[in-house]
């Protein structure tokens, strides 16, 4: 169950539970920005792989190829081979290639830099029509890269997080919840503070609300989170954990 709470109670929420993990965390590294078209392929292998998996393929993909144009007119068997660390990479070298060659054949050559300019809804809504692009690519797009949009990235320890803390419902997918949680976000913030208020939420999920059984006597967030102390999630005989998704 969500919790119903005034829009201007749900940000000043958000704002106290930055400032407890900014406490406890202290202020995110910030990391090398990408070109947009870089963060774009960096998104789209880095679906469910661990962070040092997508990040070799990322390299042995820019290894193969002389360019992401070349990547283009090159065999989706080359790419396969080059992403073979990520998880299910025959559809993302498919993806990939359609979702580059469309880039261009929309824009007439292969660049995101105009994005800079449009406002972010419309922005992620261009980018969620190519190949293999959901609400956390298009935004990480937006925010990781040179763009620096203030778009939000939500992954599924964010988005763990924030089902727990029932800002957003139980069922809610990662695009959902963007759009719940956007608005609710502080007026003032930069497109540097959804950065480190998603490294913050994500490294919560990762060091105490865990996905199975959280470690709610730590967490600096106990005292604010309705689901503190409640019963473990219960993983089904045989269920298969899923792998840690890149940051970047």
């Amino acid at each position: 169950m969500q919790l119903v709470l005034p829009l201007s109670s749900e940000t000043a929420l958000i704002a106290e539970l930055h400032g407890r993990l900014l406490a406890r965390f202290g202020r995110p590294r910030p990391c090398r920005s990408l070109d947009p078209v870089s963060q774009l392929v960096m998104g789209i292998i880095g679906g469910r792989t661990l962070g040092a998996d997508s990040l070799r393929a990322f390299e042995a993909l820019r290894a193969r190829f002389a360019s992401w144009e070349a990547l283009c007119d090159g065999p989706v068997a080359a790419v396969e081979a080059a992403i073979q660390p990520v998880t299910y990479e025959d559809a993302k070298a498919r993806h990939l290639r359609r979702a580059l060659r469309q880039v261009t054949a929309r824009r007439g050559r292969l660049e995101l830099d105009f994005l800079r300019d449009w406002p972010v809804e419309p922005a992620l809504a261009w980018l969620e029509r190519l190949p293999g692009v959901g609400r956390k690519v298009s935004a990480a797009t937006l925010n990781f890269s040179t763009l620096r949009r203030p778009a939000l990235v939500i992954d599924t320890h964010h988005l763990r997080v924030l089902r727990r803390l029932r800002l957003v419902g139980p069922r809610a997918t990662i695009a959902l919840a963007y759009d719940h949680i956007v608005p609710r976000l502080p007026s003032g913030w930069d497109a540097a503070e959804y950065d480190d208020h998603h490294q913050l939420l994500k490294k919560l999920g990762q060091t105490y609300c865990h996905a199975g059984t959280p470690a709610c006597a730590g967490c600096p967030l106990r005292p604010l989170c309705p689901s503190a102390g409640a019963a473990p999630v219960v993983r089904p005989p045989g269920s298969r954990r899923r792998r840690g998704r890149a940051r970047r």
